[in-house]
């Protein structure tokens, strides 16, 4: 029982070196851009009240942003994510982004290339340096892929509507036999009105052959001078009975004392009610396994020491919950823990130091 607790518990927290999270889909140009950004911390988890607490200092994350002007109405952009556990995914699958972006007029933008797939929801949206205990949607979900891209942007640049077709995250689930050549549909729309803020998609992700897993991600935020607010609902269905069973929220807030200083709150609850599990079909659903139920909230603060941002100082601390029937027994089952966490970000803007 012990030993479930901590693989259930290992799989909750990890980090995947994979590329996991999308990152700043965005259409504005990465002219002049070559950065380096990491971020080191150290973490205190306890498993239960009467486990050995897990205690150690990670390197969470090291990654090189390039990007310029092509010529010609071409762009381009490059990023990076140098891992330390050589072996396990190729070079390529660390790439998070290496797209051609062409810019016809001041509306249109087409782009192909390694992009983030065009899920909606505002912890997806975040670059991963930026998101502390993030829900597992977050985790699980491998959304750097190969992709083309057509956008309409507004004239006031308020509204963006998109259309994606890419390589299907399932690609990457070699362990699980799955196959290449599996494809994404997706359709999105980033707005903003006055302090309200949208990021809503639609998507038909294919698992197998002409089989496809359905999502719906719905983001809203509010944003204002000293605080801000997102909330996002996340809908994923395998078949017509999944309708309701399989779905999540997850909110956040930040308020800022000064420039330097922000203390945020963040909760989420994900579940997955489907008769599908990991071990008996191939139709699952990856965001999480069938029959789970999470839960995770928590506070943590933000401060820059410096005026121009590039280093940052967090600290947090948050409840995360796992509940399941377990397999063995039969009974209902809770594996609950506490996360503490504190770490450093900074990021090298080189052509910003050059400058000066």
């Amino acid at each position: 029982m012990q030993k479930t607790k901590v693989i259930l518990l290992s799989a909750l927290l990890a980090v995947l070196t994979m590329p996991s999270a999308k990152a700043q889909l965005s259409w504005s140009e990465a002219f002049n851009k070559f950065k380096m950004e990491v971020r080191a911390e150290g973490e205190y988890t306890t498993i239960d009240t009467t486990a050995r607490p897990n205690l150690g200092f990670h390197g969470r994350y090291f990654n090189i942003m390039v990007g310029g002007d092509l010529g010609g109405h071409f762009s381009y952009y490059y990023k990076q994510r140098i891992v330390a556990d050589p072996g396990t995914v190729t070079f390529f699958d660390n790439t998070d982004f290496l797209y051609l972006d062409y810019k016809p007029t001041d509306n249109w933008r087409l782009r192909f290339g390694k992009d983030a797939m065009a899920l909606g929801g505002f912890e997806y949206d975040a670059s991963p340096i930026d998101v502390y205990f993030p829900t597992n949607l977050w985790r699980n979900i491998y959304c750097f892929q190969l992709a083309f891209s057509g956008a309409y942007i507004t004239d006031d640049g308020n509204h963006t509507l998109m259309a994606q077709v890419s390589n299907s995250p399932y690609i990457n689930y070699g362990a699980l036999n799955y196959d290449a050549g599996l494809v994404a549909y997706n359709l999105y729309w980033a707005g903003k009105i006055g302090h309200w803020q949208t990021l809503w998609s639609t998507s038909m992700v294919e698992y197998k052959w002409d089989h496809y897993l359905n999502m719906i991600m719905i983001g809203n935020k509010l944003v204002y001078d000293k605080w801000d607010l997102y909330l996002d609902f996340i809908h994923h269905a395998l078949a017509f009975d999944d309708w309701g069973k399989n779905f999540g929220f997850v909110s956040c807030a930040n308020y800022y004392f000064t420039p330097q200083f922000n203390i945020f709150v963040k909760g989420m609850y994900e579940q997955n009610k489907s008769s599908e599990t990991l071990a008996s079909s191939v139709s699952m659903d990856h965001q999480l396994e069938a029959g789970h139920t999470s839960a995770r909230y928590g506070l943590g603060f933000e401060y820059f020491p410096t005026p121009e941002k590039n280093v940052r100082l967090h600290l947090y601390g948050c409840r995360m919950t796992d509940s399941f029937t377990d397999a063995t027994t039969g009974q209902p089952t809770t594996v609950a823990s506490w996360n503490f966490n504190i770490g450093a970000t900074w990021t090298m803007d080189y052509f910003r130091m050059f400058k000066k």
